[in-house]
């Protein structure tokens, strides 16, 4: 995984220009959620940025709330730990990381206003796994809290419009292309595998087992956990840059 990941992370180094412009529209995006009055109403605002890389979306938020003159604090939680390091060229603040996976015990982190995971990271959960996530989120939630989740609906994409493809071309170098390939359906778990190899040579360089989530699958789960539950497309926001988000208010656990 973490051979792979060198070659997909382009969208989150801070040194990279796809993530620069990235960086800028999400500030757009969270701009826009602000005026639409889509946090919490206090001035101190607790976040946590899960499954957050190099904390370019939690990053994001902090400096927009910062801007319209709140006291944002900011938790980025990743596995990888080189990742984590980078946030802080992307902030101008403190920001606590923690190493860990977010489906272990969020609790130790203490509790959070707004909760975050952006990046299209949904498809390395499997059913089960995100009923997990969004029970862990909505534990360390206040009650008026709220989880937001960029996504995009991959089901409609990939197979009401018949765009699914067994060999796709992922990134291309100046010497070198990655592509994945179908290499099988686990029905237990709702899951396809997919290899990913670097060409010239066919050398595997890791392999990732995905899941095609559709927006209203993930909101619906996220309905049993939150009082409110709804799909923000990205026609609503007009954010170019940034995806639909699954919004999530007010968690039941909490109360």
């Amino acid at each position: 995984m973490e051979e792979l990941y060198r070659y997909l992370r382009a969208y989150m180094d801070p040194k990279s220009e796809v993530a620069q412009r990235r960086f800028i529209a999400l500030r757009s995006f969270f701009n826009w959620a602000v005026k639409e009055g889509l946090l919490p109403d206090r001035r101190k605002l607790r976040i946590l940025d899960l499954c957050a890389g190099t904390g370019i979306a939690g990053a994001a938020l902090y400096e927009t709330l910062r801007e319209w003159g709140y006291e944002p604090s900011l938790t980025v939680v990743d596995k990888r730990k080189e990742d984590l390091l980078l946030v802080e060229e992307w902030v101008s603040g403190e920001v606590y990381g923690a190493v860990m996976d977010c489906l272990d015990d969020l609790s130790k982190l203490g509790k959070f206003d707004v909760a975050l995971i952006f990046g299209y990271t949904m498809p390395h959960f499997d059913p089960f796994q995100a009923a997990e996530l969004f029970r862990n989120v909505a534990k360390v939630l206040e009650s008026d809290g709220v989880f937001l989740i960029e996504e995009t609906d991959r089901f409609g994409a990939f197979f009401y419009r018949r765009a699914y493809r067994e060999v796709v071309p992922e990134v291309r170098g100046e010497d070198y292309t990655v592509i994945s390939l179908d290499e099988g359906y686990n029905p237990v778990r709702g899951v396809i595998k997919r290899g990913y190899y670097r060409l010239p040579g066919w050398e595997k360089i890791g392999e990732m087992e995905t899941r095609y989530w559709d927006l209203a699958g993930l909101a619906g789960i996220g309905k049993a956990l939150f009082e409110e539950a709804r799909i923000i497309r990205k026609s609503e926001h007009g954010v170019v840059s940034a995806g639909d988000l699954i919004y999530l208010r007010g968690p039941l656990t909490s109360r």
